[in-house]
């Protein structure tokens, strides 16, 4: 049965009106964003779109979705809201950022969305097959800190300025390139499939099985890396 939130709060532009208005009115009190953030929130809310249509194309419409520094939303609570089948967890330690979070949820009536106001690592019972991150640490941080959600084969999706491959793994030592299978995604301007051989888990600990990358223009790319299971998926066996 529908949620009654969920059912009162409207379509996803609305929600998502909503959301740009709820920003707005509290960042002069909580400083949400920063100031160029707040002036390009129509683009970043455009690019939080980005997440969830590559989240549907890799792994489906109805994933569990950790979010790891939510912030003020982004990309979370527009993965939440462009993804109803979806199950999303906000993790934000600051806690006036995960009360607005939290009013957030409440105010666009997401019946899928959680918030959680603490480090990652103290997440419990959550095995995700997703995290995203936006402008929060490393990508070889962010493996290691979501190490004990993630659930098997994890893709982990983030944002990242020109040269984010050189923290994965050194050019030369890639063992090849491929297209990466499934449905072309309509605004995907750049796609590589990189699959990961010892040379790659030597260099940075971890072992990426696939690479996907969409560039989001002269800002960057949206990173997606697919990750070995994490220790949810092993404590939950």
């Amino acid at each position: 049965m529908p949620d009654r939130r969920d059912a009162a709060a409207g379509s996803p532009e609305e929600r998502l009106a909503r959301y740009r208005d709820l920003v707005g009115r509290y960042h002069p009190a909580l400083d949400l964003v920063s100031r160029r953030a707040l002036d390009d929130l129509d683009r970043l809310i455009d690019e939080a779109g980005r997440y969830a249509t590559l989240i549907e194309r890799l792994v489906g419409p109805a994933p569990c979705v950790v979010d790891v520094g939510s912030g003020a939303g982004l990309p979370g609570v527009v993965v939440a809201v462009a993804m109803p089948a979806a199950s999303v967890h906000l993790v934000e330690r600051r806690r006036r950022r995960a009360a607005f979070l939290e009013l957030v949820v409440a105010q666009l009536g997401l019946a899928n969305a959680r918030v959680f106001a603490g480090d990652v690592r103290a997440l419990e019972d959550v095995v995700a097959d997703v995290v995203t991150a936006q402008a929060v640490a490393s990508l070889r941080d962010l493996a290691s800190l979501t190490e004990g959600v993630r659930g098997p084969a994890c893709w982990l999706v983030s944002r990242r300025g020109p040269g984010w491959r050189e923290g994965l793994v050194e050019p030369a030592d890639l063992p090849g390139r491929g297209a990466v299978e499934g449905p072309e995604a309509p605004e995907a301007v750049a796609r590589r499939g990189v699959p990961a051989g010892p040379a790659a888990h030597a260099q940075t600990g971890w072992a990426a099985t696939q690479v996907v990358e969409e560039e989001l223009g002269p800002r960057g790319s949206l990173v997606a890396i697919r990750l070995p299971g994490g220790s949810a998926c092993r404590s939950s066996a």
